[in-house]
């Protein structure tokens, strides 16, 4: 064999190397969703944008995101340096969004740990609806339709937040 085809070879096992190891590394370095889906009732006057920053702004309150922290321990699990820096951090992998179809909202946490982000999610569900029927009471947001109603209409069970406690 000549010289330029060892050159050749060897430079394409190495690319193929280097190739393998970034796609590994993105690969283990993604991070993994947990997702909560609700549906919430149609009212007159309230647009489905305005519903979903309402009840982003909700979600990502101190007084539920502080509970999550703390009944986690998320503070030393991440070992951050502070409750604030762990909040910044929720906030930023905490995603609230609408799904066209019907009147959904659908919250998304991101994590690289799943079971963490199915852990966060999970205590975001039992904190949350007590802060949720609050702002139902003072008219900031819709009523959430209730489980046997959704599948009445035949719309997907995504593990819905409760609408009672």
């Amino acid at each position: 064999m000549s010289r330029p085809v060892i050159a050749v070879i060897i430079l394409v096992i190495f690319l193929g190397l280097a190739g393998g190891g970034i796609l590994g590394w993105m690969f283990l370095n993604k991070d993994r969703v947990a997702l909560l889906s609700y549906q919430v009732e149609k009212v007159d006057g309230l647009s489905m944008q305005g519903v979903v920053a309402t009840e982003e702004k909700l979600l990502e309150s101190e007084a539920i995101l502080k509970k999550v922290i703390a009944n986690l321990n998320l503070v030393d699990e991440w070992r951050m340096n502070s409750e604030a820096e762990a909040m910044a951090h929720l906030r930023k992998k905490l995603i609230v969004k609408e799904e066209r179809i019907g009147s959904r909202i659908r919250v998304l946490y991101r994590d690289k740990k799943q079971e963490r982000a199915f852990a966060i999610l999970k205590e975001i569900k039992a904190i949350y609806p007590t802060y949720r029927s609050q702002a139902v009471e003072r008219n900031e947001l819709p009523p959430i339709v209730p489980v046997s109603a959704e599948e009445a209409n035949r719309s997907s069970s995504v593990d819905p937040v409760p609408s009672t406690l």
